[in-house]
């Protein structure tokens, strides 16, 4: 099947007809006629800036059309009358590290109209080019309407999803091979680590949320629309898959809360040694200490002011370090 895509200023458009794409004329004042022609299916990819202008010619809600506009919004599905909105994100993990780390999220807001699909991607950073792909690479999801071309889009963003929790999965493998290793560089460990809690952190705020949206347009599909069986195990593997997705996400969330725990418990367990180790060696210094002090006293005792004294006190000395030092080495003390 050849993909036609007909751009209108800022406006990307593809029409079918009978399950394939045709060449049609789209011109933004005539998208009313267009949408409206039941024979036909539309995709249409609106910019922000031609979004406000399509909304009136369609009679779309403006509440949705604000949200569709926003890069923070909260993933959402909702059924307005005749027609259905959702927001969804993609996601992808990019070289250059920012504040949030390497997890990208990118807001694509869809229409679900009875004979047209209408996209927004406010910035701009979702790629439709796999989502026509998807289109192309399965007929039957145009056959299937608006509810098919929606299921495709739903399908490439929760493959990225897929993509990018893989990618976090082995980042938290690799922290876990530095963990054990001897003389783990900690500090830099705990950075790693804290990176990898935040991008998880992140995707949780988009993850999670997909169980809501399928499962909305589940309902508005199957009892407004009557969904044939085909159509059907499309979104229950479709839902199959962001479950999937949430429950990968929640053991690396567990995954990376244990590495971080690990990672201070043997930052306190490296300072519990270094604490024992001083103590070792101050309860060694202190017995020659013990022992000299006997010359600072005014008072005669055993050897004073001789030779022998001075021979036998320092014989005294060094062997009792001695023996303290092979008995606290014993213990692992030292």
């Amino acid at each position: 099947m050849v993909i036609n895509i007909v751009w209108v200023t800022d406006i990307a458009a593809m029409v079918w007809q009978d399950g394939q794409a045709v060449s049609v004329p789209v011109v933004l004042d005539q998208l009313k006629a267009l949408v409206d022609d039941a024979s036909r299916l539309t995709w249409l990819d609106a910019s922000v800036s031609t979004l406000p202008q399509i909304g009136e010619l369609l009679g779309l809600d403006a509440h949705t059309l604000e949200d569709a506009q926003g890069v923070r919004e909260r993933p959402k599905a909702t059924r307005l009358g005749s027609y259905s909105f959702a927001t969804v994100y993609g996601a992808g993990l990019v070289k250059t590290v920012t504040t949030r780390g390497r997890v990208a999220l990118a807001p694509v807001s869809f229409y679900m109209l009875p004979t047209c699909l209408v996209t927004v991607r406010p910035g701009g950073h979702f790629d439709m080019q796999p989502v026509i792909e998807r289109w192309q690479s399965d007929p039957r999801l145009v056959q299937f309407g608006v509810d098919g071309l929606a299921q495709g889009l739903l399908d490439v963003v929760v493959d990225q999803q897929f993509e990018v929790l893989q990618g976090l999965d082995d980042d938290a493998e690799a922290l876990i091979a530095k963990l054990f290793v001897d003389n783990p560089d900690l500090r830099e460990l705990q950075k790693q680590t804290f990176m990898v809690r935040r991008e998880v952190l992140e995707l949780r705020r988009v993850v999670p949320p997909m169980r809501d949206v399928v499962a909305t347009l589940m309902r508005a599909g199957e009892a407004e629309r009557s969904w044939v069986i085909e159509l059907v195990s499309y979104y229950e593997d479709l839902n199959d898959h962001v479950l999937r997705a949430t429950e990968w996400l929640d053991g690396l969330r567990d995954l990376v809360s244990s590495i971080f725990e690990t990672n201070l418990a043997l930052n306190d367990n490296h300072m519990n040694q270094v604490m024992k180790k001083l103590a070792g060696w101050a309860a060694i210094i202190a017995v020659p200490t013990l022992i000299t002090g006997w010359f600072g006293m005014n008072v005669p005792y055993f050897g004073f002011g001789t030779v022998a004294g001075f021979i036998g006190s320092s014989v005294v000395i060094l062997a009792a370090a001695v023996v303290l030092w092979f008995v606290m080495r014993r213990k692992d003390w030292i």
